[in-house]
């Protein structure tokens, strides 16, 4: 203390302090940073005691560093009282944190220090998982995490090790969370226990843990639990697309997303991560229109859960709906499915006749004029809806598809299309399935549109009375003779049907006297009234008794026509074919395609559009692609406006000859101004042009750089 004093005297204690200073800095360079420094860590400690170990030595030998250099500080500026000396000893102790916070700052340390934490994390995460059962382990564990923190707060590097614990958890989180919580619904397990558990582990654990090593305050908790459920918004947004086709079995996921969506943020990433993965995965020209339907409905289901005010489902609906429109076979599928018709081409969606038929039409009548007006509970928009929001009910499927159209005529029409051919394919003429769909159709679209179906359903009927009295021995007139009960027709009210394709196929003999005994009886009960057959149409049982088998089919009359003639004898030409049935080429492949892939016909090697018939089964050499799927008679709605498009053909050619060469819109323009009030015009752009494709396709027009021009 003499010494000391002696030495203020002289003014000499700066010059010491900086002397020291100097000395201790290089004496810890040379010996200090090689003491802490370990070769071996980098890829060989994988285990928590090596971890241990290795932090642990690093923070003994600064500590004792720190003593070591502390020890003549406090012996010179001893003076507490003396301001001098105090400031003294804080320069020099921050000297000392400034080496202490180089040597850590090395690779080495920070290996260490992150992979400690990271394997105390780990650990937690096991034993919340149950896979550690002991809770002594968890006492060890934060007894020596007690230690490393009083070594922390030694060397006063408390920032620099709540920096390391932020990174780790940062890291550990997002990893925990997806492996516990990705694809949950193929654990079978529900979203509220998880997150109970998820709870427990922050609050538990994790929280214990890290409230030894770094500074506890009041939020930590919270501000753990904040970064976990950050993590399970991100992996929900991330899993929504398959969240959605997985629906309903993917409900915990919701049930978790639901809980953890509470920003705006969030729900803008969720409505942009969807659509992106909704224009990348589905809504492209390999998807059929059946599953991107399909897909649709499951949207509304899981965004109504998540969210049932609707303006997320409003919001990523929006390029479904845009591209369920651009599709051609849309309204077609849309309505097959409410008619649970099974089609190849437009897929099952059977699900839709299920959801009509359990409404029974009043929840949808409302939502395809849902102006809100006479709804007693309306309350405003939500604040994040877009200016045209309009909230549907949750279960209306079917309301939101009619509603990707403005006008409801389309489905109108297509269901006259559908609901024809239905009756068509009918046997026996049992039509309570069609009476029951038309009756919850009417609720949806009202009695007056749908008239022509009522009517259609009236014909079967009627058509049943009359066949029976046809085929009743004693109604057959003197003079006539009886029709084989084989044959049964239905009588249609032409001008209530939708057109059908005018086609006079040539059927066997036996078959047109039939028909012809058919007619006759027909007149006599219904006087001033004649049939006129539509031969195309219907189905035909047939037995094929071959030589070494037989086989039965119900086909199409074309496809039973044809196999009729190879009675006569085993070999035709396609030529022959076409003519003996009075068929163009197209149809006649069709049919013969059928027969090929059922083995019954096969064609000549040595010589093409020769077919020959397998009276012995033999093995098929090649296999034939064909369409085997009957042809319908019945036009369907683009071909029914094609035809009624016809009529402004001659105002076409007759423009294009004046003029050599007009885009559609010019042509568009002309026709509205030159069709006379009496015929009419009123078709828009898109039908004009489906027209003018037909009629290039028949190469009476061809288009050339935008415009349209008659052939050459």
């Amino acid at each position: 203390m003499a010494a000391a004093a002696r030495l203020r005297q002289r003014n000499l204690m700066d010059r010491l302090l900086n002397w020291y200073i100097d000395t201790v800095r290089s004496h810890f360079a040379m010996h200090g940073l090689p003491a802490i420094k370990n070769p071996s860590i980098p890829g060989i400690l994988s285990d928590l005691i090596s971890v241990s170990n290795g932090l642990e030595r690093v923070f003994a030998t600064l500590c004792d560093a720190l003593h070591h250099y502390m020890f003549p500080i406090s012996f010179i500026y001893a003076d507490n009282s003396n301001k001098d000396d105090m400031l003294a000893r804080i320069r020099f102790r921050h000297s000392l944190n400034a080496m202490i916070d180089i040597a850590l700052s090395d690779h080495e340390f920070q290996l260490i220090a992150h992979m400690l934490v990271e394997h105390h994390l780990t650990a937690c995460g096991k034993h919340e998982e149950n896979q550690m059962v002991d809770d002594r382990d968890e006492a060890q564990r934060l007894a020596f995490l007690a230690e490393i923190r009083q070594q922390i707060d030694v060397l006063q590097v408390q920032d620099r090790m709540e920096r390391i614990v932020a990174e780790v958890y940062h890291k550990f989180m997002p990893r925990y969370i997806s492996r516990q919580y990705a694809r949950i619904w193929e654990q079978e397990q529900s979203a509220e226990p998880l997150m109970a558990q998820l709870k427990n582990l922050i609050y538990g654990p994790i929280s214990r843990c890290i409230s030894v090593l770094i500074r506890r305050d009041d939020l930590l908790e919270a501000r753990l639990y904040e970064l976990a459920t950050e993590c399970l918004v991100k992996l929900g947004i991330e899993e929504m697309f398959d969240i959605v086709i997985y629906f309903p079995d993917s409900m915990p996921a919701l049930g978790y997303l639901k809980m953890c969506l509470k920003t705006q943020e969030h729900r803008a990433q969720l409505v942009t991560e969807f659509q992106n993965a909704c224009h990348a995965r589905l809504l492209h020209c390999g998807a059929n229109t059946s599953d991107i339907i399909s897909f649709y409905m499951s949207t509304i289901r899981a965004f109504k859960l998540l969210e049932p005010r609707g303006v997320l489902l409003d919001k990523v609906s929006r390029s479904i709906r845009r591209y369920l429109r651009e599709r051609e076979d849309t309204v077609k599928c849309i309505v097959n499915g409410m008619l649970e018709v099974e089609d190849a081409n437009t897929g099952d969606l059977s699900e839709l006749g299920k959801e009509l038929a359990a409404s029974s039409g009043t929840q949808i009548a409302d939502a395809v004029d849902d102006n809100g007006y006479s709804d007693m509970n309306w309350v405003p928009d939500p604040v994040d809806a877009a200016p045209d929001f309009r909230n549907k009910r949750s279960s209306d499927f079917i309301g939101s598809l009619l509603s990707l159209y403005d006008n409801k005529e389309v489905f109108v029409k297509e269901i006259v299309v559908v609901l024809a051919n239905r009756l068509l394919d009918l046997k026996n003429y049992e039509i309570d399935r069609e009476m029951m769909h038309l009756e919850l159709l009417k609720l949806l679209f009202g009695e007056s549109d749908l008239h022509n179906c009522d009517v259609m359903v009236k014909d079967i009927l009627e058509s049943k009375r009359v066949d029976s009295n046809i085929h009743d021995p004693t109604t057959v007139a003197p003079g006539t003779y009886p029709v084989a009960r084989i044959v049964h027709a239905s009588m249609l009210s032409k001008l209530f049907w939708p057109a059908f394709r005018d086609e006079d196929l040539a059927l066997p003999p036996v078959i047109e006297e039939q028909l012809n005994r058919y007619s006759a009886n027909f007149s006599i009960l219904k006087s001033a009234r004649k049939l006129t057959w539509l031969k195309r149409l219907g189905s035909v049982d047939v037995t094929l008794e071959l030589e070494d088998r037989t086989l039965d089919f119900t086909v199409s009359p074309d496809r039973a026509s044809m196999i009729y003639l190879f009675q006569e004898r085993s070999t035709y030409t396609l030529t022959e074919l076409t003519a003996r049935l009075n068929l163009d080429e197209t149809s006649t492949r069709r049919a013969l395609g059928f027969w090929i892939k059922n083995d019954v016909l096969k064609e000549d090697e040595s010589c093409n559009d020769k077919y020959i018939l397998l009276e012995r089964a033999e093995e098929s050499k090649k296999k034939v692609l064909v369409d085997d799927a009957a042809e319908s008679s019945v036009q369907t709605t683009e071909e029914k406006a094609t035809e009624e498009m016809r009529i402004y053909w001659s105002y076409v050619n007759g423009m294009l000859t004046n003029i050599p060469a007009l885009p559609i819109d010019r042509i568009q323009s002309f026709l509205k101004m030159l069709i006379p009030k009496e015929v009419g015009y009123s078709r828009n752009v898109d039908e004009l042009r489906e027209f003018l494709t037909v009629m290039v396709a028949e190469e009476k027009l061809e288009y050339v750089s935008g415009s349209y021009r008659l052939k050459r």
